[in-house]
């Protein structure tokens, strides 16, 4: 059966990186798109000729019989158009961070289960080439039993949104949009990679925000967080005001460490070092459209085996449950402990 899909959001990452990977699927159709900014209205037409522009959501999902919906707009905008899809009776697959609040995870998880369809955030870092070897070596016991994971990403600056000046300025840096600053841009990526590889759920976390470049703006530009999990200590530093672009993993176990160094791995264990080079840099780029394939395999995969609401909708609320938790110790100060569940607390 041929699925028929909307886009509400046509940016750069849905143009660069969700529309390729549905166009390698002969089984997917997307005909209708929506976006605010009336120009991008000619971009649709040069890419989706069969396609139709809406400039509004709500007269897309009135008048479009989708299978789902492809969400890529501001996470502020989210939680809305989550919950109005799904009350359209589309399926949706939508940008990180899937909310940023706790009550509209409740909400779109309510109406996931009452209406019997599949909510997807792209996690699409998990298929990046550098990490799915990361994750295969760890489960083959490369390091032993994992002890401490150590996550850097350097940018120098945040990332520039598509229309800045037709739109009113980037998002990013509007906290009632982003939900925070660096934090919840590149934080919410290491949450799901660290979980899956410390193996188990986070206990607690200590966090604290900073404005080492951008004082200026209302979101912080540099975070440094520690998650404790059994057994395991994570340590996880972002920031927009370093001196070049870089990613940085550190993996230490219990035979061995395992670095990753934006386009190298480096697997030391028994004296012995071993090294992998890849084509692509994490720090390349964000579109990165061959990631998203692996994404909606994964969504299609879900939609038509009724997972629901389905393991990719549990770690979203794990990752959730982290930002809320840093935000929380960053005011108060120490420790925040984090439950031992989260999405069978939220119906």
């Amino acid at each position: 059966m041929r699925l028929r899909g909307a886009i509400i959001g046509f940016g750069n990452i849905a143009v660069n990186g969700h529309l390729p990977a549905y166009r390698n699927r002969p089984d997917i159709e997307i005909t209708a798109v929506m976006d605010a900014l009336p120009a991008t209205g000619e971009t649709c037409r040069q890419v989706l000729p069969q396609s139709t522009f809406y400039s509004d959501a709500d007269a897309l999902l009135a008048e479009e019989a989708v299978d789902f919906v492809d969400i890529a707009t501001p996470p502020g905008t989210h939680a809305a158009l989550i919950c109005r899809s799904l009350e359209k009776g589309a399926h949706v697959l939508c940008e990180k961070p899937l909310v940023i609040a706790t009550e509209d995870l409740r909400r779109v998880a309510r109406l996931a289960a009452r209406h019997r369809r599949t909510v997807f955030t792209v996690h699409n870092w998990r298929y990046a080439p550098i990490f799915r070897k990361i994750s295969r070596m760890l489960a083959q016991g490369a390091v032993g039993e994992v002890r401490r994971i150590s996550y850097d990403v350097i940018r120098t600056r945040p990332s520039v949104t598509v229309g800045e000046e037709e739109a009113g300025g980037n998002w990013r840096l509007d906290p009632r949009m982003s939900g925070g600053g660096i934090l919840v841009d590149h934080g919410w990526h290491a949450f799901y990679m660290i979980n899956q590889w410390a193996g188990d759920t986070p206990r607690g976390v200590r966090c604290r925000l900073e404005n080492r470049r951008y004082d200026r703006i209302p979101v912080e530009d540099t975070a440094t967080v520690e998650i404790d999990y059994p057994g395991v200590r994570a340590r996880i530093f972002f920031t927009w005001a370093g001196d070049r672009r870089g990613n940085r993993v550190v993996i230490e176990g219990s035979r061995g460490v395992l670095s990753a160094d934006d386009d190298v791995i480096v697997l030391t264990r028994d004296g012995q070092r071993r090294q992998y080079r890849f084509a692509e840099a994490l720090s390349q780029g964000s579109h990165h459209p061959e990631w998203y394939g692996f994404i909606v395999d994964e969504f299609v995969g879900e939609m038509r085996s009724g997972d629901i609401p389905g393991r990719n909708l549990a770690e979203a609320a794990w990752c959730l449950a982290l930002l809320n938790a840093c935000h929380q110790a960053h005011r108060k100060g120490g420790r925040q402990a984090l439950p031992e569940s989260v999405l069978e607390e939220v119906p």
